[in-house]
């Protein structure tokens, strides 16, 4: 039920909340900085039609076409439209679409229609230089008779009627105008005129027929350009978006209306819950000073029992650790002189190889010398073959002497077994450092199969005698303090030694992976057991079976402590008279503190 209230006061504080946001988002100004922008592209629009419209009126008023880049005028009004126009209104979006669409009809018409001009010019040009060459080639007019009109030249009047419809064409320019200039140019070109005249005709007539022809692309292009309304869809998007931009004013308006009366309804319910608040935390207040008169004297009761705990278990641990100390002092007097031995048999191996090599190291020094004098003696050229022959001879027996007992191949075996017993310390010396390489508070990833390796070899005086059979399985590292596993192998593997007969003691050390998340690690041997009643206390410290003196009964209780606080565990099987075994399962990712996640 208190559940259920209290997500009906979530929803409702929900909802409440939401509203406000609501009203807020929808209250909000409107942008002006968009709008100023979407209005100065549209001035840019139309300053860029203004400069293609030039190209138009100078094209109709038959003047130089001015240089305008329609491409350039093209990109620079696409990029006008996407950086002002192109976070517009979404009702906008077609009219932009149009107009951008406009502006590129019109950036493709642009060069044709500059291209016409520019032709329609070349052809007035042509025209005036073919009439002014037709005017030079026709002969001069007739004297008029006394009191008569002066006959005109040939083909003088034919040339002047198509300069009138010439004029007449420039002037009204369309079909009915061009169709009668070409048929007064075909009338004149058809003439028969002789040949000085034939010439500047022809080119008279081809000239106007030009023109006709130039003049009537041209306001075909003046029509297409014309036809492309840029104008009046720039004028419709700006009335488009100032009615926008009035709207979302008067919106904004109307929600910050609603948002002042929903605020102050919001006020008013926080105002009515703040007070019941106020008069809870009163009563809180009354009743904390009560229970806190209350538990003073319980506090300071607390208080004197946590001391009186706190120095007992100060104690307890200091009695401890001497402890542990003591046991694993015990632990390294074994361990140090089973090392001793391991190191004193190699040592003694390269202490007799050196004793030989240096028995023999006067004979190859003889050698060397006698040969040294032999070599002399031949750089000097002077040296009497006697003696030479002497010497030669000396230096052949000494090498004859050295090759009939192979005194190279002796050192050669001598140096070999001092570098084999060298090595032997240097792999103990490995083991011993593997075996204590890190302190025990500090976390490290540990291979436990090179583990199991330095303890062996650590603890094979201890292992003297036993038959040892080795089961390592692949496993993978795990996360552990590596000298406490190192000294809980060690302890299970002297216990083991220490269980099983001096002939005919077998103890089988085997690593495995049970699961994903564990190694295991099982010591097994065929020692006396343990029975029933006692293997219930073998974890327990000061416990032991051994006389005394020799052994403190903190062995397997330190083991016990240290694979439980690596968050593994210790299981132990065992039957009388046929041996025992002590498995060790340890999680690949340790629960220690400080252990790498």
């Amino acid at each position: 039920m208190k559940a259920l209230r209290a997500l009906a006061w979530v929803l409702a504080a929900a909802v409440l909340v939401g509203g406000w946001v609501y009203f807020y988002l929808s209250s909000r100004a409107v942008d002006l900085g968009a709008h100023t922008r979407a209005l100065a592209a549209l001035r840019s629009l139309a300053e860029i039609d203004h400069r293609w419209d030039g190209v138009a009126r100078a094209v109709q008023a038959g003047e130089t076409t001015p240089a305008v880049d329609f491409a350039a005028g093209q990109r620079e009004a696409a990029q006008v439209l996407a950086s002002g126009l192109g976070a517009t209104d979404p009702t906008t979006g077609q009219s932009v679409a149009a107009l951008r669409r406009a502006f590129d009809e019109k950036a493709a018409l642009g060069p044709k229609l500059a291209a016409a001009g520019t032709a329609y010019l070349g052809a007035l040009k042509e025209f005036d230089a073919a009439r002014a060459a037709l005017a030079t080639a026709l002969p001069d007019a007739p004297p008029a008779p006394k009191g008569g009109t002066p006959p005109d030249a040939p083909f003088a009047g034919d040339s002047l009627r198509v300069e009138a419809q010439a004029l007449r064409f420039v002037a009204t320019p369309g079909p009915d105008t061009a169709r009668a200039l070409v048929a007064v140019a075909d009338e004149l070109s058809t003439a028969g005129a002789p040949e000085p005249l034939a010439g500047p005709i022809a080119r008279f007539a081809d000239a106007s027929r030009a023109l006709a022809s130039a003049g009537i692309a041209r306001g075909k292009a003046l029509d297409e350009f014309a036809n492309v309304s840029t104008a009046p869809r720039l004028d419709t998007l700006s009335r488009v978006l100032e009615r926008d931009y009035g709207n979302a004013i008067a919106d904004a308006e109307r929600y910050r209306i609603y948002l002042l009366f929903y605020s102050g309804f919001l006020l008013v319910v926080i105002g009515y819950y703040a007070w019941k608040l106020a008069e809870s935390l009163r009563t809180i207040r009354r009743i904390n000073v009560e229970l806190q008169d209350a538990n003073e004297t319980l506090e300071q009761r607390v208080d004197e029992r946590t001391r009186e705990l706190s120095d007992a278990m100060q104690r307890l641990k200091q009695s401890e650790a001497m402890l542990i100390q003591s046991e694993k002092m015990s632990s390294l007097g074994q361990m140090v002189a089973g090392v001793a031995h391991e190191v004193n048999t190699p040592l003694a191996y390269v202490k007799s190889s050196l004793d030989a090599v240096d028995t023999r190291l006067p004979e190859i020094a003889d050698m060397t010398a006698e040969t040294e004098r032999l070599l002399g003696m031949l750089e000097r050229a002077d040296a009497d073959e006697e003696t030479l022959a002497a010497q030669f001879a000396r230096v052949t027996g000494l090498v004859a002497g050295m090759k009939s007992h192979d005194a190279l191949g002796e050192l050669r075996g001598l140096v070999g077994d001092g570098r084999h017993g060298i090595q032997r310390i240097a792999e103990i010396v490995t083991s011993l450092r593997d075996f204590s390489r890190l302190d025990r508070s500090k976390i490290a990833e540990f291979d436990v199969n090179e583990g199991i390796e330095s303890t062996l070899v650590i603890g094979r005086n201890v292992l003297k005698g036993k038959h040892l059979r080795k089961e390592l399985g692949r496993l993978p590292r795990i996360e552990c303090m590596p000298s406490q596993l190192n000294q809980v192998f060690l302890n299970l593997v002297t216990n083991a030694a220490q269980a099983t007969p001096d002939q005919g003691g077998v103890i089988t050390v085997r690593t495995r992976v049970p699961d994903p998340a564990h190694v295991a690690v099982d010591v097994i041997d065929n020692g006396h057991g343990i029975p029933p009643e006692i293997r219930k206390k073998i974890f327990d410290p000061f416990f032991t079976t051994k006389e005394v003196g020799k052994g403190t009964g903190l062995g397997l209780s330190i083991c016990y402590k240290i694979v439980e606080s690596h968050g593994g565990r210790i299981d132990v099987e065992s039957d009388v008279g046929q041996g025992t075994r002590f498995t060790v399962v340890l999680p690949v990712k340790s629960k220690l503190e400080g252990a790498a996640a």
